[in-house]
């Protein structure tokens, strides 16, 4: 028979394990210091999640003559902070204080303190100076084409605009691998990472990171979307998408299989995608025929806008849609966070090029095709 003694040792070196093995809950601090307007009133906390564009409130406390101080037990992450009509996003790690304020006008709140929301303040600072420099002005510029009808105008516009979105991605990626090693601003910044540029050096920020916070959270979403990634490399079979058509008859993208399919993220609101939903209208006729099919998925919220845009553009090939926004799962699949995206599948299921619009997808298609006629 074993000795009491035994059975606490075993007992205890048991619940030391699983303490060991759980993943930490770590705490961060919040203070406020606010003017009068916000006397009293009460603070929300809320996580933030990329993966399912939803907030989730972990904790309150009211505001007593424009004070307030909050534990929050939830480890690093994305966080958003809510006052009143106000709210604004911050990140936060283990043991770290941060103080909530107000802006001089009081129309916004400032969240500041900790090593890990000072790179995240820059990391939002750098991303707005980038999309002024490298979007803003293209997208001026075919509304202001498009509010005099020059359609050809608007197109060369809309050609650049996408491609200086895909610069301005690409500095997100640089400022990432940069300034935000091992910091919990990893998170807040993989959202727009372009996972075909400097997949590797991301892929070891990720992997550091890991080795650092083991039992996080956003340890296991970073390394998901890292995971994610190396399955839309190109040569992968790529994941399967079904969903409703317009009509409401499910469809599978590997329904599809022994035809080339083009893959396309899109939506109704999105004046890229249709300008070159004309474009697409001419090369499927041309190879509808030998093997080309077009999978249109919408990132709508409104099935009206959804099918008055197909019908608007004549979009004749095959389409599916969740009609849950940005929270669609299908976007999420192959971690779609911009508009247009486009995936080009070969009849095995494979995945041959990604967001060729235009002249490369033109030229693309003419290569594939003039090979299987011969």
């Amino acid at each position: 028979m074993p000795s009491p003694f035994s059975v606490f040792f075993r007992s205890g070196l048991i619940l030391f394990v699983l303490a060991t093995l759980a993943p930490l809950r770590a705490d961060f601090d919040l203070l406020g210091a606010l003017p009068p307007r916000f006397t009293n009133g009460t603070v929300v906390v809320l996580r933030e999640s990329h993966e399912t564009r939803n907030s989730t409130e972990i904790s309150r406390t009211p505001v007593a003559d424009g004070n307030f101080k909050l534990r929050v037990a939830s480890g690093p992450g994305l966080y958003t902070v809510e006052l009143d009509d106000l709210r604004t996003s911050f990140v936060a790690a283990d043991d770290q204080t941060l103080t909530v304020s107000a802006s001089a006008d009081e129309k916004a709140l400032l969240v500041t303190g900790g090593p890990d929301q000072a790179l995240f303040t820059a990391y939002e600072l750098l991303r707005a100076n980038s999309f002024a420099r490298l979007v803003k002005p293209e997208r001026e510029a075919v509304a202001a084409a498009r509010s005099r009808g020059d359609e050809a105008e608007v197109a060369r516009f809309t050609e650049r605009e996408v491609a200086g979105y895909n610069q301005h991605r690409r500095e997100l990626n640089d400022f990432t691998l940069a300034q935000l090693s091992g910091s919990a601003a990893l998170y807040a910044a993989s959202l727009r990472w372009d996972g075909d540029y400097r997949l590797d050096e991301l892929t070891n920020a990720v992997e550091a990171y890991a080795k650092l916070h083991p039992g996080a959270e956003i340890t296991r979403l970073l390394t998901d979307r890292i995971a994610r990634f190396r399955a839309l490399a190109i040569g992968a079979i790529a994941p399967d998408l079904a969903g409703p058509t317009p009509e409401g008859t499910p469809l599978k993208l590997s329904d599809l299989r022994g035809r080339t399919v083009l893959v396309d993220f899109w939506a109704s609101w999105c004046g890229p995608c249709r300008v070159e939903n004309r474009h697409y209208g001419e090369l499927y006729r041309r190879y509808r025929d030998a093997g080309f099919e077009i999978l249109a998925v919408s990132v709508d919220q409104s099935g009206p806008s959804w099918k008055a845009a197909i019908t608007k553009d004549s979009a004749t090939w095959r389409h599916i849609s969740d009609l849950a926004g940005w929270k669609s799962p299908l976007a999420a699949t192959y971690s779609v966070a911009a508009l247009p995206a486009s995936f080009l599948i070969d009849p095995t299921g494979r995945i041959i090029a990604k967001d060729l619009r235009g002249a490369r997808l033109t030229a693309q298609l003419e290569q594939l095709f003039s090979q299987s006629a011969r």
